[in-house]
């Protein structure tokens, strides 16, 4: 077991708590936050990154740059760290170089320790930028990051390179959260085979163990601990250290000033936290439990436009293809993916002019008006669209399935395939991966461009406020020159969710278009749209 007197706490708010706001943290916040750190005897604060992109258009954390630096009120002997991401310098033609460009000696700077975060495959190429750093007078930590889902060799290579650069600190990263405290245990016994120097731990808790785990890496070694104020961190967040400090109170000085971190957290991140809403929940867990990258999660609630069950079934499908990866490509959500023209190839306007159309959602009110909604089919002889993978209805009824969501997408293209009906989506706006696994005589390409609180109907696309299937599938009608548009199963959320405001203003807004459809629902609705009584 870890000496007492050696654990070192590692408090990383400000770099990882900047994926939730861009690593805009307010000067006051940040001040007070480092005094309070200094309080409490934290030996280290990781202040932010220093990524290297050229059009610097995050918070100034995301570069820690030593002019910023400068700025702050850094208390004496409260000692500073950043964060590099490995794969920003070992694609580089010459990594010294790059290294100098961004880089001061030591003697320079305000920074005490810089750590590397690295895929086990980025290690052995960023071996001379640990030597510079340490011939520059850094102190250098390398982070292993997604260590549970390597294999043993993998392990053993990635500890035995970074034993050859003579790195200061060995890190491990529960990057997905999937650790407990045995496979904690389990890991560093493997680790310790080949390294016997300090050894730290960064978690995440998707499943709640974040605490859990760090407890067990002191208890089989680790010197290094990992925390941030009210667990602020990326995904669900991570150990608290607020809860580090009361844990590991007897081995840490200072803490009879505990109560200035508590009202640190009170004032300062509990309105943060309220705003973007860290924290562990199912979502977080599944995600843990099957090694799901969590931003895929956190992009999905905070992206507002998905409901628990697209949740559900998204991380399905990113548990069978495996989503340990991080990929812009399949969050790519709406107003981002949208955000150009992207002009399709098909005219629904061949299909669906001088003729109704007949929306069909996922409310429950389509099971209990199942049968005056075919009678209405069967009398009217509307086009039948269908938003996303449900079947509500006799395929036979259907025209197509609608759908503009590339996760979504591919975790029903199974079902879709099955329909055998065919698939109006934006196909021109996605990338040539996706395009592959979708690629049918079925499909209909219609575009579509997000703008905020824009509605503009063409041919073969449509600019719409947001990028919701039934904004597009009114689109697609209007746009087509529908006579009447017909909804069913558009239930509407309750009075106190966002997404009731957020649907009744596209409805309203969509009624002052000029080339705007009569809407009618077949079905109960809570939405300011009148209801068909007898068909």
């Amino acid at each position: 077991m870890t000496a007492k007197n050696k654990i070192k706490l590692v408090d990383c708010t400000l770099r990882d708590g900047g994926y939730y706001n861009n690593w805009e943290f307010k000067k006051d916040l940040i001040n007070q936050y480092l005094k309070v750190m200094d309080d409490i005897k934290v030996d280290y604060v990781e202040i932010g990154f220093r990524f290297i992109d050229k059009i610097k258009t995050k918070g100034p954390c995301a570069y820690s740059e030593e002019n910023f630096l400068k700025s702050l009120n850094i208390p004496k002997n409260l000692k500073i760290g950043i964060m590099i991401n490995a794969a920003d310098f070992v694609n580089s033609k010459d990594i010294i170089s790059l290294a100098k460009k961004n880089f001061t000696p030591k003697k320079n700077s305000l920074i005490s320790l810089i750590r590397i975060a690295c895929h086990h495959n980025e290690i052995e190429s960023t071996l001379p930028l640990i030597n510079w750093l340490k011939k520059s007078g850094y102190k250098v930590g390398v982070n292993i990051m997604q260590i549970p889902e390597l294999s043993f060799k993998d392990i053993k290579n990635s500890v035995l390179y970074i034993k050859k650069a003579k790195a200061d600190i060995l890190y491990f990263a529960d990057s997905l959260g999937s650790l407990d405290a045995d496979k904690t245990a389990k890991i560093i016994k493997k680790i310790r085979l080949y390294w016997k120097g300090p050894m730290g731990i960064h978690t995440h808790d998707n499943m709640g163990k974040a605490l859990e785990n760090s407890i067990s890496a002191i208890k089989n070694s680790v010197e290094w601990i990992d925390s941030t104020v009210a667990g602020m961190g990326r995904g669900p967040g991570n150990t608290k250290t607020e809860y580090a400090i009361l844990e590991f109170k007897k081995q840490k000085s200072g803490n009879d000033k505990l109560v200035n971190l508590l009202k640190l957290v009170k004032d300062y991140f509990d309105p943060i936290k309220e705003k973007y809403k860290w924290g562990s929940n199912p979502f977080y867990y599944y995600a843990g439990l099957n090694s799901i990258h969590p931003t895929f999660v956190q992009e999905m609630l905070g992206a507002n436009l998905f409901d628990t069950e697209d949740i559900y079934s998204n991380l399905t499908y990113l548990s069978t293809v495996g989503g340990k990866r991080y990929s812009k490509e399949l969050i790519s959500l709406g107003n981002k993916l949208y955000k150009d023209i992207n002009k399709g190839s098909w005219q629904p306007n061949k299909v669906i002019k001088n003729k109704d159309v007949l929306i069909i959602g996922p409310g429950n009110s389509i099971f209990l008006n199942k049968k005056k909604i075919i009678k209405f089919i069967k009398k009217y002889k509307p086009i039948v669209l269908v938003l996303n993978a449900i079947n509500p209805i006799p395929k036979k009824y259907i025209f197509a399935h609608i759908v503009c969501h590339t996760l979504r997408l591919l975790s029903d293209i199974d079902k879709y395939k099955k329909f055998n009906k065919y698939l109006i989506t934006p196909y021109s706006s996605f990338s040539k991966n996706i395009k592959s696994k979708i690629k049918s005589k079925n499909v209909l390409d219609f575009g579509l461009q997000v703008k905020n609180k824009k509605f503009k109907f063409e041919k073969k696309y449509v600019v719409l406020p947001n990028s919701l299937a039934i904004s597009y599938a009114l689109g697609i009608s209007t746009s087509g020159e529908a006579k009447k548009i017909y909804l069913a199963g558009l239930d509407g959320y309750n009075d106190s969710s966002p997404k009731k405001y957020e649907m009744d203003d596209l409805f309203q807004n969509y009624k002052l278009e000029d080339k705007a459809k009569n809407i009618i629902s077949l079905t109960p609705t809570n939405y300011k749209i009148n209801i068909m009584k007898k068909i």
